[in-house]
């Protein structure tokens, strides 16, 4: 359904987009001038704004933990709500015409009581069906990447880049009964990214990228899997308003003595922020 979902709203924002270019390249051979858009020249670019997110979080404590009580989906087995609004800040600093730099940071904390309607285990607790216990799962990432535009014109942009999204994980149960336990991570989780920008009108521009990939480092075994799509409107000069979509999917697997075990985590949902640059 999730993957539905993502997959109709990316159809909906590139045919929109394709729309766009199309009537843009119309009106480009009528009267061959190309868009300049702020956004493509600014050096300093600040945003902030607010994802609706759907979030999928399954994670297990103690690895060598085997049955159907080990691997806990914190939506469905601990009543975590599914949809959050998520505070999003993102700054890029192109500090030469080809080489830029780019942050981006947001935090979700949620927590819920709810009577477990299975057994569920947790590293050292094993909590019986009727059991009454909290649970939560907090995460907080910082991205950053370093990107080179291979190819940059007045109006369009496109490159690569290698960044990590340093995620800090925690999850715990707690019971009145039965005791409590709570694991921690902070994984540094390295990517590839493409990225690509183009001025549509003066006014308009289309921004992606896509962060891509797996490998192990040491203790901890990361995958990430990331991407952002968005339409930006420019009524004034150092004032933008920005509508898109965000996909984001980590999966951790770690044998660190803070968390020994792993977590996959879910997010997807439209995006609405406000920016300035220059």
């Amino acid at each position: 359904m999730r993957a539905h979902k993502f997959t109709s709203a990316v159809a909906m924002v590139v045919a929109v987009s394709l729309m766009s270019l199309a009537r843009s390249a119309a009106a480009a051979e009528s009267d061959e001038r190309i868009p300049d858009h702020p956004l493509m020249s600014d050096a300093w670019y600040f945003s902030a704004g607010a994802l609706w997110a759907e979030s999928n979080v399954t994670a297990n404590l103690n690895s060598g933990a085997v049955g159907v009580g080990a691997l806990i989906d914190f939506e469905d087995d601990m009543g975590l709500d599914e949809t959050s609004i998520i505070g999003l800040f993102d700054a890029r600093w192109h500090f030469t015409r080809r080489w830029q730099l780019e942050v981006e940071y947001f935090k979700l904390d949620r927590d819920n009581e709810k009577q477990l309607q299975r057994t569920v285990d947790w590293g050292n607790l094993n909590l019986p069906v009727d059991a009454v216990a909290k649970g939560s799962f907090n995460i907080e990432d910082f991205r950053v990447s370093v990107g080179y535009s291979f190819f940059r014109t007045k109006d369009k942009e496109f490159g690569v880049g290698l960044g990590a999204h340093v995620a800090k994980l925690e999850a715990g149960l707690s019971t009145r009964n039965f005791g409590s336990e709570v694991a921690s991570q902070t994984a540094p989780l390295p990517f590839l990214t493409v990225y690509a920008r183009m001025a549509l009108t003066d006014r308009w521009l289309l921004s992606m990228r896509v962060d891509r990939l797996s490998l192990d480092t040491g203790d901890i075994d990361g995958k990430v899997f990331s991407s952002g799509l968005d339409v930006i409107y420019q009524p004034w000069r150092h004032f933008s308003i920005g509508l898109g979509f965000r996909d984001i999917n980590f999966q951790v697997s770690s044998t660190s003595e803070d968390w020994r075990g792993k977590a996959q985590i879910q997010q997807s949902g439209p995006a609405l922020y406000f920016a300035t640059s220059f």
